[in-house]
């Protein structure tokens, strides 16, 4: 039997596949399982020892010769793809993406498996899954997606789902060790703090953040290493962070440490972190696969992702929900959580 998974979206997305995906190889060890999604995400299989073939394409970006380039190069993947002729296609997300299942169409597989909204008929989808409702309480993403191998898995016994799986590289690992002992610092010595400029209303200010820190230093005798992304906050394509990491630092005590750097050294040092905090985004999802956890902030969850659905994942994590945005919970509002370490 073989199966293809196709996904479509961003980082954490992907990391919460990867519970689907071990079920499958689990039940099916035989099978090849195949993943195809875009070179910005498929990075995070490559290692994985549950798929048999990852397939990754380019994404166009602007209209110029590089993004017709990506064009050719991605039909000519899926081209690739369906001279495999897989038995099973998946749509992989916890609702209906009309642009997943126009490239589901491309693989040609014998079945397709996608959500579909409730009273839609799609003719191409051979096995579609009543999408869940937003409504509806307690029902994870990646519980959500599981429900999409309920056509090749047809039995009516509980599945078990497996953490999310990330492991990031020795190389990864080894920069992080030689920023924290650049810093006098060793593995479990310190908690990450991270923050995220697309949703400020998740975002913890300046005062929460500093106060933290000193609590933390005092307390537990952890320092606090401030992550942030790389960038100015009206960047519409990648807005980051510097405006206010910047800011926190200008009056931001020793027991600070600032890491403004690229993805693979802020994962090695979210790895070997006691704890981290982030706000819900691809950061939270790479530290709750972390042997730390992490506590994930959300806020106004009636119109903002809500943590029942897109919370993190792992025994080691847990998160906070504030009303309307982080800042009104006060400067204390960690101290609970960081006491529990």
């Amino acid at each position: 039997m073989k199966i293809i998974i196709l996904k479509r979206d961003k980082l954490g997305d992907l990391l919460l596949t990867t519970p689907m995906l071990q079920v499958l190889k689990k039940l099916y060890p035989k099978s090849k399982l195949a993943v195809v999604a875009p070179e910005s995400s498929a990075w995070i299989l490559k290692n994985a020892t549950f798929i048999d073939q990852l397939y990754s394409y380019p994404q166009p970006k602007a209209f110029n010769l590089k993004s017709f380039a990506s064009i050719f190069i991605q039909l000519f993947i899926f081209f690739k793809i369906r001279l495999e002729h897989y038995d099973f296609a998946i749509a992989a997300g916890g609702e209906y993406s009309h642009r997943a299942i126009k490239r589901l169409f491309w693989i040609k597989a014998q079945r397709t498996i996608s959500f579909v909204p409730k009273n839609k008929s799609i003719k191409e989808i051979t096995d579609p899954i009543i999408e869940p409702s937003n409504e509806k309480k307690g029902c994870h993403e990646s519980q959500r997606m599981l429900k999409l191998i309920d056509p090749i898995v047809q039995s009516k016994k509980k599945i078990n789902l497996p953490d999310i799986y990330f492991k990031p590289s020795r190389e990864w690992l080894r920069k992080a060790q030689l920023f924290l002992a650049a810093h006098q610092l060793k593995k479990g010595q310190y908690i990450v703090f991270g923050l995220g400029a697309r949703r400020e209303k998740k975002q913890a200010s300046k005062e929460q953040i500093i106060e933290t820190a000193i609590y933390a230093s005092k307390k537990h005798k952890l320092k606090t290493i401030l992550v942030w992304t790389p960038g100015r906050k009206n960047n519409r394509n990648y807005p980051g962070d510097d405006e206010l990491a910047y800011d926190i630092l200008e009056s931001a005590p020793e027991e600070i440490i600032p890491l403004r750097a690229p993805l693979d050294l802020t994962i090695g040092v979210i790895w070997l972190a006691k704890k981290s905090i982030f706000p819900d985004s691809g950061l939270m999802h790479f530290a709750s696969a972390s042997p730390g956890g992490v506590i994930g902030l959300f806020a106004e969850t009636k119109v903002s992702p809500n943590p029942e659905q897109w919370g993190p994942l792992g025994l080691q994590s847990t998160y906070i929900e504030a009303k309307k945005t982080i800042k009104e919970l006060g400067i204390r509002f960690l101290h609970k959580e960081i006491n529990r370490l």
